[in-house]
């Protein structure tokens, strides 16, 4: 059967409404010369006018079908560009639904329960709404007030400087040249990772019976030597009893400050020492002026990291004294616990909690504003 053009007939200046048919200028020349006459059943030539009519027909023909594949090709592009764009928040919607669960839905009920006054029996039925008075109640508490100084000033200060200054120490002699030299680089390793790896409560436990002042380790090996006649309970005197909680924190949580400091170590080229041994730089200069600058952001980094862990400890203190002698050892962790599981007030509780958020979100701000900027200003330079 012949091709045909199209069933309506053909008005000058009129667009086809629907996809001309693909017939090329050839075909149509071809089946033109063959195509019976009109008037009679001679064959006839094409005439002028159906050349032209068909030629033009080719060229809509070829301008529709490049107009038709620029837009599949526009089309594809788009669909492409948002499957890529959907496709990160697809891997990070199973992450942030866990830190919905899990973060955020916790975080916004204890708010609202630090707005009530409810008891531990009370959980089911719901508290009173008493808005900030748990807040004013929690400004107002001396027992918060010290809490607030232990935790900042012995629990979370006095052990973040000496684990710092410690793992620095402990980092520097670990990646010393005479202890490559004698291979014991790993030893010395393996042997950091040992109080690291060990259970908080099993530290705390056995640091209580070397503590002991009858039966401890320390205070028999000070009775033998001479240097105390009895034993000294460490853990009850409130002059010795935050020394005591200092030094099992420490112990248990100092690896991790050397293990890092030694991975910030290791990551500075050695052609540094070298071009400072070649200007005539001493060790100590080179320790100052090379090797702590280098470690400055490691350092940012460890430094911001121990404090919110200890801030937030509860472990070390509730195990070591339960916060006694009296209250002398209550940090903001061991007060949270006594008035929303002993005293039964979980409004109070949670205020407590909130609080201590608060202050850890505020240090947060400010030590990346000041220090954490500051390190990497410097490294840019």
């Amino acid at each position: 059967m012949p091709p045909t053009v199209s069933s309506r007939r053909y008005t000058p200046g009129r667009k086809p409404r629907s996809r001309p048919p693909g017939i090329s200028f050839g075909r149509c020349k071809s089946y033109c010369r063959s195509a019976p006459s009109t008037v009679g059943m001679e064959r006839s030539k094409p005439t002028v006018h159906h050349l032209m009519l068909h030629k033009r027909l080719h060229k809509e023909t070829c301008a529709m079908a490049i107009q038709r594949d620029n837009e599949l090709v526009t089309q594809t592009i788009a669909r492409a560009r948002r499957r890529r764009a959907v496709r990160p928040f697809a891997l990070v919607l199973p992450g942030l639904a866990i830190l919905v669960a899990f973060f955020f839905i916790p975080s916004v009920y204890n708010i609202w329960t630090s707005l009530q006054e409810i008891s531990l029996f009370q959980i089911r039925r719901g508290g009173t709404f008493v808005g900030i008075d748990n807040y004013l109640r929690l400004f107002r508490d001396a027992r918060i007030g010290l809490a607030l100084v232990n935790t900042v000033w012995w629990l979370t200060f006095v052990t973040v400087v000496a684990r710092i200054v410690l793992g620095v120490v402990i980092a520097l002699l670990v990646n010393s040249s005479s202890i490559k030299r004698w291979r014991l680089s790993g030893f010395a390793r393996s042997c950091l990772l040992i109080p690291w790896v060990t259970p908080e409560v099993v530290a705390v436990a056995a640091w209580q019976w070397m503590l002991h002042p009858r039966f401890g380790v320390l205070n028999q090996m000070m009775i033998q030597a001479g240097v105390i006649s009895e034993g000294i309970p460490f853990l009850v005197q409130t002059s010795t009893v935050w020394f005591a909680i200092a030094v099992v924190l420490v112990w248990r949580e100092l690896p991790f400050v050397a293990i890092s400091v030694l991975a910030g170590l290791q990551s500075i080229p050695a052609e540094l020492y070298e071009s400072a041994a070649v200007e005539g730089a001493t060790k100590p200069q080179i320790l100052l002026h090379v090797t702590l600058p280098l470690l400055r952001p490691v350092l940012g980094i460890i430094g911001l990291l121990i404090t919110i862990w200890t801030f937030n400890n509860f472990l070390y203190v509730w195990l070591s004294t339960r916060g006694g002698p009296g209250n002398f050892t209550q940090v903001l962790a061991t007060e949270l616990y006594t008035q929303a599981f002993t005293n039964y007030r979980l409004g109070y509780g949670a205020a407590i909690g909130v609080f201590m958020t608060g202050l850890m979100v505020l240090f947060s701000l400010v030590y990346f504003r000041t220090v954490f900027r500051k390190t990497v200003e410097d490294e840019a330079r």
